[in-house]
């Protein structure tokens, strides 16, 4: 029993070192728990409902919360959006914001991100449009660009971000970005 305890004093040691220093801003969770295990908890505890609007990740968000189990108590649904049409037709993005824009876009990440908050009835929902190669690329847009747009019912905020890698690489860091945008989205929600 002493020695439990001795364990649990440098772990207090540890946390209030961690959270007295520069790098506590950089920590977004103590534990063993991946990133969508906290994100199902988290939206549980304030009775959050999310979803996705996907296109270059492809179902990935949806695959990867629905590998944890109590994912269906938070997680609506994802409309993957691969073609512009689905993006108009489903998500009711303007087709004048695709011409002028472009697919990988602020504007576009915004509008299917908004588009998915209100076709599926959620509190949250974060979009991805990007390119994944390795074609695809275009001047101004190189593959590694990806859109992450979040809808909530306060606002509505979008982004361009790049990453480097190949095209598995690359699915995986947008979904990691998209979740982490998600993660942020549930942490700063306020219930009515």
């Amino acid at each position: 029993a002493n020695s439990s305890q001795k364990l649990r004093d440098k772990e207090k040691k540890i946390l209030s070192i961690i959270e007295a220093s520069k790098i506590s801003e950089n920590i977004w969770h103590i534990g063993p728990e991946t990133i969508e295990e906290v994100i199902i908890q988290k939206a549980n505890d304030k009775n959050i409902k999310i979803g996705f609007a996907e296109s270059c990740t492809g179902g990935l968000l949806a695959s990867r919360l629905t590998d944890c189990a109590g994912s269906s108590s938070v997680f609506w649904g994802s409309i993957i959006s691969y073609s512009n049409e689905v993006k108009i037709n489903c998500l009711g993005v303007n087709s004048n914001t695709l011409k002028d824009h472009g697919a990988v876009s602020k504007e576009t990440a915004f509008e299917m991100a908004l588009g998915a908050r209100q076709k599926l009835k959620v509190d949250i929902a974060v979009s991805t449009t990007g390119i994944a190669g390795p074609g695809g690329a275009t001047t101004g847009k190189p593959v590694g660009t990806v859109g992450i747009g979040v809808s909530t019912k306060i606002q509505t905020s979008s982004e361009i971000y790049h990453y480097n890698g190949n095209r598995k690489s690359l699915k995986h860091s947008f979904s990691q970005a998209a979740l982490f945008q998600m993660l942020d989205a549930i942490n700063s929600f306020e219930s009515e």
